[in-house]
C-alpha cells in the first residue's frame, strides 16, 4: 500500500506538462515582481503626469507592445494571403 501512495504522488508531478510548469514558474515570478515593485512612480507623457505603482506602469507598457505586435502581424498575414492568391 505504501508503494502505491509513493507512485501516485510521483504521478501528480508527471501529469503536469512542461508548458504548464513554465506557466507556473512565470506566474510565481510575476507575483514576486509585483510584490517587490509596489512603490509609486511618476510618468510624464507630453503634458500628462501620472503616478502609479511601477508594476502597473510596466504592465501597461507590455500591453501596448503586445497590441502593437498583434496589429503588425495582422498586416503581415493579410499581405501573405494576397501573395498566395496572386501565385
Amino acid at each position: 500500500m505504501a508503494k502505491s501512495a509513493g507512485t501516485s504522488s510521483s504521478n501528480i508531478f508527471s501529469r503536469v506538462s512542461p508548458a504548464s510548469w513554465v506557466a507556473i514558474i512565470l506566474a510565481v515570478i510575476a507575483i514576486i515582481f509585483v510584490l517587490q515593485n509596489r512603490d509609486s512612480t511618476s510618468i510624464t507623457l507630453f503634458w500628462i503626469d501620472v503616478t502609479s505603482p511601477l508594476w502597473f506602469t510596466l504592465l501597461m507598457i507590455f500591453l501596448v507592445g503586445w497590441i502593437v505586435g498583434i496589429l503588425t502581424m495582422r498586416g503581415r498575414n493579410k499581405k501573405k494571403e494576397k501573395e498566395a492568391v496572386v501565385k
